[in-house]
This record gives C-alpha cells, structure tokens and sequence, in this order.
C-alpha cells in the first residue's frame, strides 16, 4: 500500500526530469526572473530570490516554451499557491511536470589560505607560482560545474561557489624581495591578477615575512634605511595591499576605512570593509604592529607605540556593534609553542625594541620574558578580545577569527583572562607548501547579516 502511495510521486518526479527542464518560467513581483534563476542538473530550477524577498505574492505570471498560459490552467495555481523557501515545489501542465526550488540570497561563501612564500620552496613550506596559480585557479572555479567542493550542514542543498577569497599574510620571500624587485609582482601575478579576471574580490593582509618585525631571527633589525627588509620594502607592501583594496573597493558597502595612529609615522594601516551584510577587520600582520619614524642614514627608527590604532578601531567598533562582523590578522592567538612572544614583537632570542612614547599595551615596557604568556594576554589580548566582543556576529558566544602563521591547520579558543565571557574562536589555516598537510584553506559559509555560520577544510 505505501509504494502505491508513493508512485504518483515517483512518476511525476520522472516526468519532471526528462520533460519538464527550463520550459516554465515567471514573472515575479519584485524580483527579475531572468536575473535571479538558476538551472541545475537534477531536473528542477534553483530560483535564487534576493535576500528579503516577500514570497506572500511572488508570481505575478506564467510563461510556458516563452507563451503565456493561464496560470489556473497549471496545478497548483502558481499565482496563489503558498512558496517556501528551499522546499521543491511542482507544477503541472498539460500532463508535464515542472519542479522548482525557491531560495533565499543569504548564503555566500569565503576561501582563507595563508603563507604562500611563493618561490621560497626550499624553506617555510613555500609554494611555486605555477602551484599557487592551480590553487587559486581552482578556488576561483569552486562550484561553477554544479559540483560540492564542500557541503554544509547549514545550508545542505547549496552548491558553494567562491564569494570571495582572502590570504593571511606572509606572501613571499623574507623581507619582500621575491625576485620582482620587491614589488609582489611574483604573488599578485598567481593571486590578485586571477582574481581581477574572474571578478571575485581578493584581499590579503601582510605577515611578519612582508613588514619587518622588530627583530629578524638572525638578531638584526628588520627597520633599516634602504635595501631589502627595511623601511622600503614595508612601504612596498603596504602600497601594494592598498592598490589591491582600491581595486574591490567599490564592491564594498561604505569602501574600506583604514586604522591610523601617530603623526606623520609609517603605519601598518589596518583596514575594515562591509561586504554582502557582513563586517570584516583585517590586521596586517597583528594589531599591535607598532608605527615608526623611518631611519636616516646615519639614524636608526623611532617606534611608536599602538595605542591610537586600538583606540581609533575600538571607537569604530562602539559605532558599527550591530553589524555580523569577522576577524583577522596573521598571528594565531593561541596556535604553536611560542605563540606569544610574536604577539610581545620579540624574535627567536626574546629581543624586541620598546616604543618610545608611553603605552597601555605593554610596548614600552622592558624586561618582558620570552613567550611570557601572561603578559601578552594581560596587555594584548584581553584588551583586544573585548573590543571585538562588542560587535555582533558571534557564534555561540565566541568572535570569529582567522590567522596563519603556524603552518598547520589549528582551532581554538581563547578566553579572557580578566573576563571569562570574552571568547574568541581562531581557525588558523595551514601554509599551502606544507605537505604534511592534507588540505591547504578553510571554506567559510556565511549568512548575510549573522557572519560565519560553518568552516571547513579542504584542498584544493
């Protein structure tokens, strides 16, 4: 009796497959058909509805082979029947069968992979240009054959496909001479030129191998006048960070806004952008990246401390607290064994130069020990978990966070030392030249206006 039941079913199904494809089509109120459908290959029409849309009174009219019948004549009546969204909805005419799926533009997708060191293949798990050129190739087709790279429980029927795409940091070889004349020409060539032709926004954030830390692991310091690692060649990052963003910056809700502070000093120039509901801050390299005097030939740099970047992004944050927003910066917040001394600007040796003017943030404090864990989080982590505390877009209590750095594939979460209830959540992505790593980027699911609503690895 129930496979009886369920004939009528399978038989209208049957027929929907092999008589009923891109045959009917509507007219919408408030909507563009031929803008908003998309066809798949499992016999039913995907009409992707703008976000918001009212299904109460959607179709207006039908059109059958481009003729318009009486939509009393189909069953249901599409003009009065009542639309879900994501349900398969049937109709019928003249003993043809046309199935649909109304959905609702809320879901896009983001790709997050790091630490390209292109050409540097012999150190820091570094990746040819011809390798990252594959894998930005196939993260920019993600979808485009109707095939699930991923699938997510949160929105199960969608085929993801590339919103956007980011890299966290540490883009080639040290001190910004990848054998373009320091100009990134070697990463943009594979990356952002890519990009640029398929029309999907890239952005990618600078790491401590493109804007000199404090110190370099040799014990030399990475501000010097001139050369290759100095203050010429954070320039040329910064430029070539910002050139990138003006590029995108008109698909971006209100431009891109730019973290400054101390006058007429160089500046890591930290960045935010509104894209499809969503906020993103970008950290190039860690928000406590300290400004500077540039040296003379005869001088050396006069650091700054951060403190008027963090004010300048906490006032932001209190103006903008009801927008979803996600995090980034190129170091973890808890991934590998000596993660805090990056976050105290100190190199291998524990040495770091302190700010000369007074801070809150611990840069001009002396005698900080090697990987001292409770001083980086005392003076910069709690203080920055509760800035980003105060804007929306957590998921289950926690900021969503992003970084690189380590090399390998990483999650956890960092809980305030001064309040338990501020939690950050850190996905941090593996380095694509690691190959004792299985996948080389996160695929990030994000619902218009709520921020990150899964992640998950994968190679591509």
């Amino acid at each position: 009796m129930q496979m009886l039941k369920l004939l009528p079913l399978c038989l209208l199904l049957m027929s929907m497959v092999t008589t009923g494809r891109a045959q009917m089509t509507f007219t919408f109120n408030g909507a563009d058909y031929s803008s908003v459908a998309e066809r798949d290959s499992k016999g039913f029409t995907t009409v992707t509805l703008p976000a918001g849309t009212d299904l109460s009174s959607l179709i207006a009219s039908v059109e059958v082979d481009g003729t318009a019948v009486d939509a009393a004549a189909v069953t249901p009546n599409p003009t009065t029947t009542k639309i879900n969204y994501d349900e398969l909805k049937v109709f019928t005419y003249k003993n043809k069968a046309y199935g649909f799926r109304f959905v609702e533009d809320v879901w896009f997708c983001a790709v997050f992979f790091s630490d390209c060191h292109i050409n540097q293949e012999g150190s820091h798990d570094g990746t040819s240009q011809a390798d990252m050129t594959t894998i930005m190739t196939n993260i920019l087709n993600m979808g485009k054959n109707g095939q699930k790279k991923v699938s997510f429980k949160a929105a199960p029927n969608l085929v993801p496909k590339t919103s956007i795409v980011f890299c966290l940091g540490d883009i080639d070889q040290d001190k910004g001479d990848d054998g373009s004349k320091g100009e990134h020409s070697n990463f943009l060539n594979c990356t952002a030129e890519l990009a640029k032709t398929a029309g999907i926004p890239f952005i990618f954030i600078a790491g401590n191998h493109d804007i000199s830390p404090d110190y370099w692991g040799d014990g030399s310091k990475g501000v010097t006048f001139g050369g290759s690692g100095g203050s010429n060649a954070d320039d040329q990052t910064i430029n070539a960070i910002k050139n990138n963003n003006s590029y995108w910056e008109s698909m971006f809700d209100g431009g891109i806004n730019y973290f400054t502070g101390g006058s007429g000093a160089w500046q890591p120039s930290h960045f935010t952008f509104k894209f499809k509901d969503v906020r993103f801050y970008c950290s190039n390299c860690y928000w406590f990246q300290k400004p500077y005097n540039k040296p003379g030939l005869f001088s050396s740099a006069t650091y700054y401390a951060p403190d008027g970047i963090i004010s300048a992004l906490s006032s932001f944050v209190d103006s903008h607290k009801d927008e979803a927003s996600v995090w980034m910066q190129h170091y973890p917040w808890l991934a590998g064994y000596d993660c805090n001394r990056w976050w105290l600007d100190q190199n291998e040796s524990g040495n770091y130069i302190t700010a000369s003017d007074a801070s809150n943030y611990g840069s001009s404090t002396s005698g900080i020990a090697y990987n001292d864990a409770a001083s980086a989080n005392t003076l910069k982590k709690d203080p920055l978990s509760a800035i980003m505390m105060k804007a929306a877009g957590k998921v289950d209590g926690r900021v969503q966070h992003f970084s690189g750095h380590y090399h390998r594939f990483d999650e956890q979460t960092y809980t305030s030392t001064v309040s338990s209830g501020n939690k950050v959540q850190d996905y941090t992505v593996a380095a694509n030249g690691n190959t004792n790593q299985s996948e080389n980027a996160f695929v990030v699911l994000f619902k218009r206006g709520e921020g990150v609503k899964e992640v998950i690895k994968t190679q591509f």
